[in-house]
Order: C-alpha cells, then sequence, then structure tokens
C-alpha cells in the first residue's frame, strides 16, 4: 500500500523532505493550494487528480506519494517563487507529478494520460 502524505507551503516541503530521504520509492505531487472546497484553485490540478490518484494505486508497497500544495495563484505566478527556482524542483506547470530525486516526471496535460502516470508510478529503471 502506498504511505500518502500532506505538505503545505514550500518551508514544510524541504523540512518534510529532509526527513524522508533515503527512505524508498518517493513521487511528488505539486498541486495549487485547495480552496475551502477541497478542491485546488488550479483547474488543471483538479481535472489530473483522478488520473493520478488511479495510477498512483499501481505503485510499489511501501512507496511514498507525497501532495505538495505550491500556494496560493499570486504565489505560484511569481517568477521568484521558491518551487520554480529551486535546483531540485524547477516548476514550471502545475500540476507536476515528479519521482523525486530522477529527472522523471510528468507535467500538465501528460497527468491527464492514465499510462503515462502509471508507467512513472511503475518504473524500476534508475
Amino acid at each position: 500500500m502506498v504511505i500518502r502524505h500532506h505538505v503545505e507551503g514550500y518551508e514544510e516541503f524541504l523540512k518534510f523532505m529532509d526527513k524522508l530521504q533515503g527512505d524508498g520509492v518517493i513521487h511528488v505531487l505539486f498541486s495549487g493550494t485547495k480552496l475551502p472546497d477541497g478542491n485546488s484553485w488550479c483547474p488543471d490540478c483538479v481535472e489530473a487528480m483522478p488520473h493520478i490518484e488511479k495510477g498512483i494505486k499501481a505503485a510499489p508497497e511501501n512507496s511514498h506519494f507525497v501532495y505538495v500544495e505550491v500556494g496560493d495563484r499570486p504565489f505560484w505566478k511569481d517568477q521568484k517563487c521558491p518551487f520554480r527556482t529551486d535546483s531540485r524542483t524547477k516548476l514550471n506547470v502545475l500540476p507536476t507529478l515528479s519521482k523525486w530525486g530522477t529527472q522523471k516526471r510528468l507535467e500538465g496535460d501528460d497527468c491527464l494520460k492514465d499510462e503515462l502516470v502509471e508507467m512513472l508510478v511503475t518504473d524500476e529503471d534508475d
């Protein structure tokens, strides 16, 4: 079973990932912060969630799935947003699903393709 985590904001994300490092396969989903209705402000993220949820079910036993809320829309749209500028994340698009510690990631519309999501989460070649 996949171990799920939820993190809000850049600083919390860094602290969390430092503690989690070296602890098996880690997949990270970067998404816009959730609104009071429970959905992200990012419509592309909302559209991608069912596909990501379906794909994550195929991830290896005891792998980690970290859902990261990057912030509100103005914070994300700022080109100096730390999620954009940090060499570990280098985000350009929301949603982004990545295999942490590798260059493997799906961005934007690729997160809508069930077969690509499943391929990313089941890939064992590094």
